[in-house]
């Protein structure tokens, strides 16, 4: 059986992470302009912050991931892995859809913080795998947070 190159899954999965953030801003695009005319909590950075911190998430996802799949030593953990992975995964492309597409703010904090669990539970599995795996969600769980700060700042601040 031909062995993975490390630097090709890895690689594949950057680019799979960054695929699925690049859709999500697409279908969120015009939701996205919107986000500059509502109120913002205090804190709030810079719009072009969050184009370039979500990158980097997204990289550290997708490296994350990468190495759980090139590490883990049997198929119950990697299934784990990326069961934890998809999950949150999907949790991120629809808050962005339900957040700047939809502008369902109060929705949004309540997915939002399920998806906060998502990723800390997608840490956990991660780390019995690889430490530096779980190390790299660390700050997509911190970004997190703040994000459920800001969005639930944007729901209360315009609500009707």
């Amino acid at each position: 059986m031909k062995e993975k190159s490390p630097v090709k899954t890895t690689a594949f999965w950057i680019i799979f992470c960054l695929g699925v953030g690049a859709l999500a801003s697409f279908l969120t695009r015009r939701g996205l302009e919107a986000f500059d005319t509502i109120q913002k909590p205090p804190l709030t950075p810079p719009r072009i912050v969050f184009p370039i911190v979500w990158t980097i998430l997204l990289i550290l996802m997708g490296w994350g991931f990468a190495r759980v799949r090139l590490l883990a030593q049997d198929d119950a953990a990697k299934d784990r892995a990326t069961l934890a992975f998809a999950v949150q995964l999907t949790f991120f492309f629809c808050w962005m859809i339900w957040f700047f597409g939809l502008g369902w703010y109060g929705f949004s904090g309540i997915w939002l913080a399920a998806m906060i669990l998502a990723v800390g539970v997608q840490t956990g599995v991660y780390r019995v795998i690889s430490k530096l795996a779980s190390n790299l969600q660390i700050p997509y769980l911190l970004w997190c947070c703040f994000a459920l700060y800001l969005n639930l700042g944007v729901w209360l601040l315009n609500k009707p």
